[in-house]
């Protein structure tokens, strides 16, 4: 949780690589878990554009990269989940483990000629348990991403939707500790007993 008050350049020293090297990009993302009124919980997720070249088609969680704009790594969660979702992150109730992975990229070569390059990035995933005003108001950016929703849990779980294996570690780990969604408010709502203090 620590990492949410720091800036993107705070993070990038803090957090390296297994070589000692910065990570050329840190990215946040958020886990949103919410108990509907049967008592399951969903998770919001949503699916990459076609058209994406990196990862086109696959389910992930709301998020993206923090930008050199973004004064907290917090700052960067509210926008990212705003841009992708119109919701408004309310609450953050704690981190998961974050992972490295790297992106390849294809540059087409310059107008003056040249080759296309590819470039590879290394990046951070830095992601956070949180909480949502008014999650009904889902509505998501199709320049990112074609499909969204609140799906079952158990679909993360038994491999119903196509995710990197990091990032279903993500959601499964979040599930795995109720203080990290389980609102009182709600809890009460579906008389479940509360495990915790958030």
């Amino acid at each position: 949780m620590e990492a949410l008050s720091m800036t993107k350049a705070e993070c990038r020293t803090a957090f390296l690589r297994q070589t000692g090297e910065q990570y050329d990009k840190i990215v946040v993302g958020a886990i949103i878990i919410l108990t509907d009124e049967e008592n399951e919980e969903r998770i919001l997720v949503l699916k990459r554009a076609a058209h994406e070249e990196i990862l086109p088609n696959i389910w992930e969680i709301p998020g993206g990269k923090a930008e050199d704009t973004d004064a907290t790594i917090l700052d960067a969660l509210k926008r990212e989940v705003h841009e992708e979702t119109s919701l408004t992150v309310t609450k953050v109730y704690g981190a998961v483990t974050s992972f490295g992975y790297r992106v390849k990229k294809v540059v087409p070569p310059k107008e003056d000629g040249g080759e296309e390059e590819t470039v590879w990035s290394s990046c951070l995933q830095l992601s956070f348990a949180c909480e949502v005003a008014d999650p009904l108001d889902l509505a998501i950016n199709p320049e990112e991403h074609s499909e969204s929703g609140f799906v079952h849990c158990r679909e993360v779980f038994n491999r119903e939707l196509e995710m990197t294996e990091q990032m279903r570690a993500v959601v499964l780990e979040a599930l795995s500790d109720p203080t990290m969604w389980r609102r009182p408010d709600l809890l009460a709502l579906a008389q479940v007993p509360y495990v915790g203090d958030l």
